[in-house]
């Protein structure tokens, strides 16, 4: 089954947030192999260590160079292996139930065909919470056999390792806990505790060492303004973990008409998940889970596993998900839950309700909605295939929110068809007319780089006018990444350079980005710098700039590199009015790969 839905994933290619988080990290590229190089934030001052996932895709960089096939079958392969894992586990905590193995089935499809998932197993960069899972699902799976030295040894490793690649991973421990309850509901606590501490202790060892590591890699171990106050900001502020509470509950049965990476908060505040019956009903279900585990039923043991495993998104916690109310990806490690508790729950009705009647209702109603998910998971799919197809449909979907215009407008800025080319402009002139010739700032942001990749001198007003007004935080009320804004500062510097000849100022801007660029990204600006110094008659300086950054240049691609380096060149040279530029530029590529030589490339 998820050969059959997921499949069709291997032909997808790089999207969203693939870029920034390991695309562009020329560290990962590098191939040097070192414990500085993952145990970094997955983006500039996001508190999110992830280390495993990252020693993934470098090994995929090394082996495959840049291919998504290969990040795409890695993905699908742990969907995959994440199923069985879910048969396995229901096999055991059902196995003294008549129809065991098939209520592992059915558990297991649940989990193999939710189209909340796709989010998770189509988009590389979801591989976060796919192999946590994994790790996390294996465990479980060990944890599940009477204790020895040696599993209590490995599900230390396997938990630590669920927590290097996300941080759901501390949640090991009370999931297991639920699980080994609802295995042997009528068993005493004592028994269950005395059964499972030592994997308990082991996974307090490598949680001890998971938050060292944290904190030796990000200089915290927590979140860095967690503490009384926000959890009171959180608790006052009852609307906002409401609001995402009725989301994830809804969402996990009905995920037919929603699926998407984009859930405005405001666009969500008009569905039915948000009205008044349907937040009173999301507390009402939790209120009857909670009463109902409270007095060991395992269907809601499990199911208050489902709640645990959205806590983290509630809004408790200071995760930033850029203005809407969820993420689809968000529910991969709850749906585990969910499958079992439904699974346990059918169990449960059987017993109790013997009619022939019920029996078939229920499967009539199991069957529909694994048909129905199938079938939006099979069509939703394709979607993922690349930006454009992405981000065109969640624009049509929602036009007017500036995230997914930045997106959408981003991905046609890129070189691509005369086809593609003619509709963002098509679609830059319709946004004109309807303000007046004024471009919202996230537009202005990818016309700008268009214009620029097409050498049109109409990109240097666009960007000077972003540089002079935005600063880090946008005109028009839009928080800027510190990272975009360098990014248009070194754009700016571009254009200044082949438009106007301009050295000093680009230079001003070049330092002002520098501040902004995180290590792993600065091939930009590192080899506009090379050519301004040589420019400026300081050869010494660009060849020594080059020899020093030649790794880096040489991850992201030297060829493409030198390439970039002698069309600026060559254009700053003519808006300096120096004769024979091509010559000019031709001798600055063959000075800096003779001068680099041996000293550069070991």
């Amino acid at each position: 089954m998820v050969a059959g839905l997921y499949g069709q994933s291997l032909g997808f290619g790089y999207v969203w947030d693939d870029g920034p988080l390991f695309l562009e990290n020329t560290l990962l590229r590098e191939g040097v192999w070192s414990w500085a190089t993952v145990a970094r934030p997955i983006l500039p001052d996001a508190p999110y260590f992830r280390p495993l996932v990252l020693a993934t895709w470098m090994a995929e960089m090394q082996l495959f160079k840049l291919t998504p096939l290969y990040s795409h079958a890695v993905n699908t392969l742990l969907h995959a292996i994440n199923a069985c894992l879910v048969y396995s586990i229901a096999c055991r905590l059902f196995e003294q139930l008549q129809g065991a193995r098939n209520g592992a089935l059915f558990a297991a499809l649940v989990f193999a065909v939710h189209p909340c998932l796709i989010e998770g197993v189509a988009w590389i960069s979801g591989r976060f919470d796919l192999l946590a899972t994994t790790l996390l699902l294996a465990g479980w799976v060990i944890a599940m056999n009477p204790a020895t030295a040696a599993r209590c040894v490995l599900v230390g490793v396997l938990a630590l390792g669920a927590m290097l690649s996300k941080e759901i991973g501390v949640l090991f421990a009370p999931l297991l806990l639920l699980i080994s309850l609802a295995r042997h509901p009528a068993q005493p606590l004592r028994t269950t505790l005395l059964a499972i501490w030592p994997y308990i202790f082991a996974y307090a060892i490598a949680a001890v060492c998971y938050f060292i590591l944290r904190s030796q890699g990000l200089g915290f171990a927590s979140y860095s303004n967690f503490g009384k106050s926000q959890i009171l900001d959180a608790i006052f502020n009852y609307d906002v973990w409401l609001g995402r509470l009725s989301f994830y509950t809804f969402l996990a049965f009905i995920p037919f008409n929603s699926i998407g990476p984009f859930h405005d908060v405001q666009m969500e505040a008009l569905t039915y998940r948000q009205h008044f019956s349907a937040l009173a009903f999301s507390v009402v279900l939790l209120w009857v889970i909670a009463w109902f585990a409270l007095r060991r039923r395992a269907w809601a043991l499990l199911w208050l596993g489902f709640y645990i495993g959205i806590f983290p998104v509630l809004g408790f916690f200071s995760i930033n998900i850029s203005g809407v109310i969820g993420a689809d990806r968000f529910l991969y490690l709850p749906i585990v839950m969910l499958a079992l508790a439904l699974t346990a729950l059918a169990f449960a009705a059987r017993e109790k309700f013997q009619q022939r009647v019920v029996t078939i209702i229920g499967l009539t109603s199991a069957v529909g909605w694994l048909v129905l998910s199938t079938f939006v998971t099979f069509t939703v799919m394709p979607v993922w295939a690349n930006g454009i197809q992405l981000w065109s449909w969640q624009y049509h979907l929602n036009p007017d929110n500036r995230l997914v215009r930045l997106y959408y407008f981003n991905e046609l800025s890129n070189p691509s068809s005369p086809e593609i080319q003619n509709l963002f402009r098509s679609e830059v002139a319709k946004i004109q007319n309807n303000n007046m010739g004024r471009l919202p700032m996230e537009v202005q942001i990818a016309y700008s780089n268009f214009l620029l990749r097409n050498n049109d001198p109409e990109s240097l007003p666009y960007l000077e006018g972003l540089v002079l007004n935005m600063g880090v935080r946008g005109a028009q009320g839009v928080q800027l990444h510190e990272t975009i804004y360098a990014g248009i500062l070194v754009n700016y510097a571009q254009a200044v350079m082949i438009f106007q000849g301009d050295l000093e100022v680009a230079r001003q801007a070049m330092e002002e980005a520098r501040a902004g660029t995180p290590r792993g990204t600065e091939f930009q600006l590192v080899h506009q710098m090379i050519v301004l110094e040589y420019l400026d008659g300081r050869t010494e300086v660009a060849l020594g700039l080059y020899r020093e950054n030649f790794r880096m240049l040489k991850a992201y691609g030297l060829d493409k590199m030198n390439s970039s380096m002698k069309f600026i060149l060559e254009e700053t040279c003519k808006r300096k009015n120096r004769p024979d530029c091509a010559s000019y530029a031709s001798e600055f590529v063959e000075y800096i790969n003779s001068g680099a030589g041996g000293k550069a490339g070991s």
